[in-house]
């Protein structure tokens, strides 16, 4: 099968805020492997919300990060392969 000049979109694909919803194990460490995560590859991180419970086995970190859509898929797919991450979901 070939794809012919006019199937393929050329529109360039601009970033905007995409907020997500991280679950993870591990309490206050676990949350700070995906912040590090975030810091360390240089997101652009808008807004960061974190849920710690004493006595719940998951922990929750929202965030809202300048993204294309190609790399948002990137960044859901570089959470979910963090020993720590339960679940990762655009919010």
């Amino acid at each position: 099968m070939t794809l012919s000049a006019s199937t393929v979109s050329k529109t360039p694909e601009f970033p905007s805020y995409r907020s997500m919803t991280t679950h993870v194990v591990g309490g206050l460490a676990g949350v700070l492997r995906v912040v590090s995560l975030l810091h360390s590859r240089r997101y652009a991180v808008r807004n960061l919300g974190v849920s710690v419970r004493e006595g719940v086995v998951e922990s929750r970190v929202d965030c809202t990060v300048l993204l294309t859509e190609a790399e948002a898929v990137l960044l859901l797919d570089r959470l979910k392969r963090m020993p720590a991450v339960v679940s990762a979901e655009k919010a």
